[in-house]
């Protein structure tokens, strides 16, 4: 019975430690031009990908907030943000002219959003991942609270 447990325990133990990369899957840029996101995420830049959409008021608030704080972790710790709209098709142009109109700075990519968060097991946004520089996945947070800058930033202090 012990040695059931221990293989246990080290089966999860192994499980949590592993590090989950980003799946192989096609977005699209604002030209609409199709890219891969994993190639993407492996360029060796920290990235942080928010899935959004217009009608998500959550979704607009976190992307306003990191918006405040772009310039000053884009400059130490060389991070990009990546919006990943999920708006349909249809609503596209309206996506990107609030991204316009709030001056986002981010890198826009747009995705069909019950393929990618299939893809991706996210279940609602606003959604966001944190990948190291080689696609691999280091944190993910599942909905937008005030305050959520100063842990996302103490997580990329420690890439």
């Amino acid at each position: 019975m012990r040695i059931i447990g221990t293989i246990v325990l080290l089966a999860f133990w192994m499980m949590a430690s592993a590090q989950q990369s980003v799946p192989s899957y096609s977005v699209k840029d604002m030209n609409a031009k199709e890219l891969n996101i994993k190639e993407y995420a492996q360029d060796g830049t920290p990235k942080i990908f928010s899935l959004w959409a217009t009608w998500c008021a959550p979704c607009r608030t976190e992307l306003k907030a990191l918006h405040e704080i772009y310039p000053e972790w884009k400059d130490k710790y060389g991070v990009e943000i990546v919006s990943v709209n999920v708006d349909s098709e249809r609503m596209l142009k309206r996506a990107k002219s609030l991204y316009d109109t709030n001056g986002w700075e981010y890198t826009f990519l747009h995705a069909d959003q019950k393929k990618i968060m299939a893809a991706l097991g996210i279940e609602s946004i606003p959604y966001s991942i944190l990948v190291d520089g080689e696609g691999n996945i280091q944190s993910v947070q599942n909905g937008y609270y005030p305050g959520y800058e100063k842990e996302l930033e103490a997580k990329l202090r420690k890439l």
